[in-house]
């Protein structure tokens, strides 16, 4: 039943850079619920006429991401406000009283405008803002459906042995040339309604479509290391080219040491993730190979796990990037997300499981590890990214059945002419679990990554590699043969009969380890006899006694 090879399955190329998001507008136009926001500017006003020194030269500002966004045409919910002589907590105690003396007149103004969301709710201070990858005191809260983050301008003052910074007021330049990129420096004055780029280059950058940092890279690389994942995250999501001197120091082993060393693998993993869940994962992927960051951000710099994986992955130039055959995996990935023909697109498409996917591709390069490192190797990877409960037990699973994939997927291709038992893929598929389909995407991935026949070089689709079309067509065969046979929800498949009902049937009144025996027996049976119902089973099981262990003296009159 393997399928024959299919022109479908040579795969077009995943894109190795998507085209770049350039400035769209020159000034941003508020949004009706933005609009609503400038009641912050109303509540300074009342702060000012309750004589509230801090708010006499009070300048508000939106600032960051969202800035970029809007001048984008980005749709964004999630906005950034910078105050100048108060802090957040201050000026959102403050709010909260405001809103609450006037909350009929802003509804109403709400309703006036189309805002469905006309209420202001759960604002409060945070110590820790992890949804913003930040340790920073922050006043967070939701304001015409808007979520709103409140910080005063500050200035970042680091230790040498930690990344949390010490935080002092800052004035407006201070505050920019602290961030990660000149394209998220750029501040929007809700009193003038104009932006303003106090670093000279944030809006050229937009224009050109570049990444870099306000001061030198170095700098603000060793100030706060997750910089490094920030602007390859934004980078990708953008389509913008990160500038030379970024890049080179992107590189630097120094950096990745701190990134190790010095920040929360809580912030690590934010990033991670966002990057998963971005459109083109993908290019980001490349920007981490290109840096030399798999082992920092993946693998912690554990060195037993270095050492182990130098060993045994593919050898490679000194020169090269590390791991050298990794970009195979996720560039065959991003290939076949985009593929809607072959069954392995077919099945990455059927299913909303995008973020697992590329922790499978991020991980494949550890298959290697699976006989005698694989607790440690599970272990750290997970903590690596501070993987869920779940995401873990996905990888500890597709490393323990990679070689039974693998073995079955070769048996299934390699015998055509006689093909395995529906019962043997359909057991093995039960045994795999509800992960099936992930765990047969990571041994693909492992396998092209350990593979020493295919290309050296990264290659994202089999056109001219006879090695990787071969191994798609194993694949895609052994997904036809799954197919064909009905067997995609195998791993659900229960057996007709259950404990009790055996143990009557064979006149036993206490259980043993015939049970399971007869009962996964039962459900390899049923496989092979579909339409068959409980008396085919029972009758089935009868002429099974002997050979499951049951006792002449158990068995019913």
């Amino acid at each position: 039943m393997a399928a024959e090879p299919r022109d479908d399955m040579l795969l077009a190329p995943a894109p190795s850079r998507v085209r770049p998001m350039t400035r769209k507008n020159e000034a941003i136009a508020l949004s009706p619920a933005e609009c609503l926001l400038r009641l912050l500017l109303e509540c300074r006003l009342h702060m000012r006429k309750s004589r509230v020194a801090a708010a006499e030269h009070l300048e508000i500002w939106f600032t960051g991401g969202w800035v970029r966004d809007r001048l984008l045409d980005i749709p964004c919910s999630d906005i950034d406000i910078a105050l100048s002589t108060m802090t957040g907590q201050t000026f959102g105690d403050a709010l909260a009283d405001f809103f609450q003396q006037n909350e009929g007149r802003y509804q109403q103004r709400a309703r006036d405008l189309g805002v469905e969301d006309v209420t202001m709710s759960g604002l409060h201070t945070t110590k820790q803002n992890l949804r913003k990858s930040k340790q920073l005191e922050t006043t967070i809260g939701k304001v015409f459906g808007l979520d709103v983050d409140i910080v005063n301008l500050r200035k970042e003052v680091y230790d040498d042995d930690s990344r949390t910074p010490e935080m002092e007021f800052g004035t407006a330049e201070e505050d920019v040339f602290r961030r990660d990129a000149t394209v998220n420096s750029l501040f929007f004055n809700l009193d003038s309604q104009h932006v303003v780029d106090l670093t000279g280059k944030g809006l050229d950058d937009m224009a050109a479509g570049i990444i870099r940092t306000p001061l030198e890279p170095r700098q603000t690389f060793m100030d706060d290391p997750l910089r490094v994942l920030r602007l390859i995250r934004i980078g990708s999501k953008l389509g913008y080219t990160i500038d030379d001197e970024t890049k080179k120091w992107m590189g630097d082993r120094d950096i990745h040491q701190a990134l190790t060393l010095k920040v929360s693998r809580e912030r690590v993993g934010i990033e991670v993730f966002k990057i998963m869940k971005q459109p083109n994962p993908q290019l980001a992927f490349d920007l981490i190979f290109e840096a030399n960051l798999y082992a920092p951000v993946f693998l912690q710099l554990d060195p037993a796990l270095g050492q182990a994986l130098q060993d045994r992955l593919p050898a490679h130039e000194a020169h090269q990037q590390w791991p050298a055959t990794w970009p195979r995996a996720y560039h065959l990935l991003a290939a076949l997300i985009d593929d809607g023909s072959s069954r392995l697109g077919k099945l990455i498409k059927a299913r909303d499981m995008a973020e697992s996917l590329w922790v499978m591709a991020a991980y494949a390069p550890i298959a290697g590890l699976r006989h005698d490192m694989l607790q440690h190797a599970v272990a750290t990877a997970a903590d690596a990214i501070k993987a869920t409960v779940k995401t873990s037990k996905l990888l500890d699973m597709s490393l323990r059945n990679a070689d039974s994939i693998r073995a079955l997927v070769t048996r299934t291709s390699n015998q055509p002419e006689s093909p395995p038992a529906r019962s043997t893929v359909g057991m093995a598929i039960r045994a795999w679990g509800a992960t099936w389909r992930l765990q047969l995407i990571y041994s693909l991935l492992a396998e092209l990554v350990y593979d020493e026949r295919t290309r050296p070089a990264p290659s994202p689709t089999p056109a001219g590699d006879d090695a990787l079309t071969k191994l798609l067509q194993r694949y895609n065969g052994f997904l036809d043969f799954v197919v064909r046979g009905g067997l995609e929800d195998a791993h659900q498949v229960r057996p007709l009969l259950d404990g009790n009902v055996i143990m009557e049937l064979f006149g036993v009144s206490r259980g043993g380890s015939f049970i399971k025996k007869a009962m996964d027996e039962l459900v390899a049976w049923q496989f092979d006899n579909e339409g068959q119902g409980v008396p085919e089973a029972k009758e089935w099981l009868r002429q099974q006694q002997a050979r499951l262990g049951i006792p002449p003296r158990a068995a019913s009159s």
